[in-house]
């Protein structure tokens, strides 16, 4: 988000943009608010950019906050949206939040304080968004540049994921290919598997465990596989994280 909070707010009741400009100041204190009121505006809106929140109403003179919402998501899919209306219903809500909404606040002298709330949380919520998806970023690009084999896979041998590497190591033409096979069909002795699932579920920890895998065109390697388990709040194993080396 940028240091002075730029927020677009669309509505065709002066009054109302008046009384959203009030709230929004008492709330933030570096602030920028560029009103919209006819689709005109949206337009320009729209091609200017640069906001870090929308604010809309929903009954609008020339269209209505869901078609400004999906408008919204189609140019800018991360900014973050609040519905400001006295009008619309539950459905309405519904609709919305599936849309990409973020709150729903209506414009009632007992809900006016509660814009500024619904505000600052679609913009936490927005960051968090952000930073999750720069460390997904992160982790993409560390896990498929890393020289050995990376592998995610369930208890049951479905692989969810492989690095270049692995895919490379085994023979693969890419990664779905390999991804449609069962982990079980990779290693030479069946034997050697059942011996490191057994030493998965002792411990949730397997370290150099050399076994032999077997590649797309038939030829065995030896490797040395070491994994650690992924548990969810249960304590149930979600899948195994894995890494391979020639």
């Amino acid at each position: 988000m940028s240091q002075t909070l730029r927020i677009l707010l669309i509505d065709d009741n002066p009054d109302d943009r008046t009384l959203a400009t009030r709230e929004l100041k008492r709330g933030f204190t570096n602030i920028d608010i560029v009103q919209v009121a006819d689709a005109e505006g949206l337009t320009q809106a729209l091609q200017e950019g640069g906001f870090d929140l929308v604010i809309t109403d929903y009954q609008l003179r020339w269209t209505d906050g869901l078609t400004v919402l999906r408008t919204i998501k189609g140019s800018w899919p991360d900014c973050p949206v609040v519905m400001f209306t006295a009008t619309g219903s539950e459905e309405v809500a519904v609709e919305a939040m599936k849309a990409g909404l973020n709150d729903y606040v209506l414009k009632s002298p007992k809900h006016f304080p509660r814009l500024t709330a619904a505000v600052r949380l679609a913009l936490e919520q927005a960051e968090q968004r952000r930073a999750l998806k720069e460390a997904e970023t992160r982790y993409r690009s560390l896990f498929d540049g890393v020289p050995i084999g990376l592998y995610r896979a369930t208890p049951t041998g479905q692989l969810l994921d492989a690095n270049p590497a692995l895919v490379k190591m085994l023979g693969y033409p890419n990664r779905d290919a390999l991804l449609a096979v069962n982990l079980a069909h990779l290693y030479a002795n069946p034997e050697e598997r059942q011996q490191w699932l057994l030493l998965m579920e002792r411990s949730g920890l397997v370290q150099n465990f050399e076994v032999q895998m077997r590649r797309l065109d038939g030829t065995i390697i030896w490797v040395r596989n070491s994994a650690s388990a992924v548990r969810d709040e249960q304590n149930q194993v979600l899948y195994y994280e894995g890494a391979v080396v020639a």
